[in-house]
């Protein structure tokens, strides 16, 4: 009887010693995942970008543009007085390769007072890029896009931009947002232009 009992005492000796373990595994496992959650959280805040953000842009050429972008409004430093189409294009876009024609005409037709800023999204190297520029007879700027990944991440978080190209933001003359297009439109690119400058005015 002493014998069976004692097997008793020692099984439930056992069981509270494993309840135990498990209850301070579960709440060290707890802890864990609320610490990660937070540092997760920390991180995401720390990536979201500010509203108001400047960005430099470098053209395949070796020529700097910084943008200053802020709710409704990018401006870029020495092309203030000018209609500018910034764009997010890739060379071998069908859509994208469709507007290049437009593009080109457009800036001999407005010369000066019109500017194109170009970001190629496919990430070709500047040397493929500028194989391009000389095939189609470009005459206005092309970025790398490699390096522009964190104003991607502005025109996702503040334009819900997809990732969808061509991208068209038209900016007017004091930095107006006069436009946003995403992907292709049944309007050519000299409806949009006119579009634009009866808005500036």
């Amino acid at each position: 009887m002493q014998k069976m009992l004692n097997i008793i005492i020692a099984f439930l000796v056992i069981l509270l010693l494993l309840l135990l373990g498990y209850y301070f595994y579960s709440t060290k496992q707890s802890d864990v995942a609320q610490k990660s959650e937070i540092k997760v959280k920390k991180e995401k805040k720390i990536l979201f970008p500010p509203m108001d953000k400047e960005f430099n842009f470098e053209t395949i050429y070796g020529i700097d543009f910084k943008l200053r972008a802020s709710e409704k409004k990018i401006k870029i430093d020495g092309l203030e007085n000018k209609i500018v189409f910034l764009k997010i294009f890739g060379w071998k876009c069908k859509y994208c390769q469709k507007e290049i024609p437009q593009l080109i005409k457009l800036k001999k037709d407005l010369g000066d007072t019109f500017e194109v800023i170009a970001i190629e999204s496919e990430l070709h190297f500047d040397d493929e890029s500028r194989r391009y520029v000389k095939e189609y007879g470009i005459n206005y700027h092309i970025v790398n896009g490699a390096k522009c990944r964190d104003f991607y991440d502005y025109l996702k978080v503040y334009y819900g931009w997809s990732g969808l190209i061509p991208l068209t933001i038209v900016l007017g003359k004091n930095g107006n947002i006069l436009a946003y297009e995403e992907g292709v439109k049944s309007y050519t690119l000299s409806e949009l232009m006119k579009a634009s400058i009866a808005r500036d005015n």
